[in-house]
């Protein structure tokens, strides 16, 4: 197969944050990653997408080059991935693209924040003169659809996640979130995707207890908060507001007995429960304390399925407009090539980024 643009990376949609922390951007390669891909990969070009969520490496390559890329970012995360890897390739790459500038592959639908990081991953690729023309045509376009879908359409805003929804139902139990202290027994990606929305609306602190204590300190460290060994975690029920249980127990790691404990010793401060774990991970009897209110997934699924379902035509508005942007992207693209004299030089692609 020939060269084509080509998207090859993990999210928060497929892999787990201990597995996303393996790619993640380090410290030392600031203002240089794209290079140090480059090299490692065996790559002629390379623009990087490395966000909290998702760590992306777009090229242009064929067959032989996708093998390598895939190869050097197994060997970068130094354990096997396999499907947890999505390649997009050509016209798919480019809809991928579209689709991450519009908010539609995020933790919450049509947030803007990602935006700004695509401009930044587009940025550092000009500076370090590693894209090509390919890449300056898709994420230049990628940036203006990004904008053009959150203002022609209603994606923004609502409920889209869990996460959001947990946040819903914090603010009907407080009157303000805001100085409120976060306890998470467990440290996956649900829980992960729980807090980080949950911290959005200004909790106060956030304490991760967890029995592998590396796992725990890795989202502690992200979140801003607080890594504890798990039964340090419990001794936090008497301060917490809110509790996002997320742990493989296969048996309650928060029994009836000793969330009533806890809520005699709170002097009648309400305490917050989702338990978001599969099975659950809190005794359903425990909701019978005082102050004590606990939702599972069910709960904070129809929630969201309520507000997905009256913003159905919205996204549904959205998918379509990326659909059609970047068939016709694409077609333009794979156009005759004009001649030389008049193609855009590689520093007027890097400023038409910076005022993207």
């Amino acid at each position: 197969m020939a060269a084509e643009l080509t998207v090859v990376g993990l999210s928060h949609l497929t892999a787990p944050v201990e597995v996303r922390e393996c790619l993640a951007k380090r410290p030392e390669e600031a203002g240089r990653l794209n290079s140090v891909l480059k090299e490692d990969c065996g790559l002629a070009d390379c623009v990087s997408v490395a966000t909290c969520s998702r760590f992306e490496v777009y090229s242009v390559v064929d067959e032989e080059g996708l093998a390598r890329l895939k190869a050097g970012l197994t060997a970068r995360a130094g354990r096997e991935l396999g499907d947890l890897l999505y390649v997009h390739r050509g016209p798919e790459a480019v809809r991928h693209l579209f689709r991450v500038t519009s908010g539609l592959d995020s933790w919450i639908v049509g947030e803007c924040e990602i935006l700004a990081q695509v401009k930044t991953a587009y940025s550092d690729a000009c500076a370090e003169r590693t894209a090509v023309r390919a890449q300056h045509l898709a994420f230049q376009r990628a940036l203006y659809i990004g904008k053009k879908v959150r203002s022609e359409t209603r994606i923004v805003g609502g409920i889209a996640s869990i996460g959001g929804a947990a946040a819903v139902l914090a603010r009907r139990i407080f009157s303000d979130i805001a100085e409120k202290k976060v306890l998470v027994f467990g440290a996956g990606t649900m829980a992960e995707s729980t807090v980080r929305h949950l911290c959005t609306k200004g909790v106060s602190g956030v304490w991760v207890a967890n029995r592998s204590l590396d796992k725990a300190q890795a989202l502690a460290k992200d979140l801003h908060g607080e890594a504890l060994p798990l039964e340090e975690g419990f001794a936090k029920l008497d301060d917490a507001d809110i509790v996002v249980v997320s742990t493989g127990a296969k048996d309650f790691l928060l029994d009836a007995a000793r969330l009533r404990d806890a809520a005699a010793r709170r002097g009648g401060r309400p305490l917050f429960l989702i338990d978001i774990a599969l099975p659950r991970n809190v005794d359903p009897a425990a909701a019978d304390a005082p102050g004590v209110y606990l939702y599972d997934l069910d709960d904070l699924r129809r929630i969201m399925s309520e507000s997905l379902a009256k913003r159905k035509q919205d996204c549904e508005q959205a998918e379509a407009l990326v659909v059609a942007e970047a068939s016709e992207f694409w077609t333009t693209l794979n156009a005759p090539p004009r001649p030389a004299s008049e193609r855009p030089r590689t520093r007027d692609l890097a400023r038409a980024a910076a005022a993207a």
